[in-house]
């Protein structure tokens, strides 16, 4: 059987419509099968290395100030 996979992510809701799961014929509590929840989870942190590795590359390289040489004067 088929049901929506619902999961909160900090202040977002991920829902999954198709779901496979394990229904209750008595209380109708689900049930989710391993292998899906596997999957689930390693492409959230496939997406979140991702996005790490983005912000990453946005940072703007830090530069060290360079000590420009002085101009000697004669005298």
């Amino acid at each position: 059987m088929t049901t929506p996979y619902l999961l909160r992510i900090g202040k977002h809701m991920m829902v999954m419509p198709d779901s496979p799961a394990y229904v209750c014929d008595v209380c109708g509590n689900r049930f989710f099968d391993d292998e899906f929840l596997n999957g689930v989870h390693y492409l959230l942190e496939q997406a979140a290395e991702e996005s790490r590795r983005r912000a990453r590359r946005r940072q703007a390289p830090r530069r060290e100030p360079v000590a420009l040489p002085q101009a000697r004067r004669s005298r």
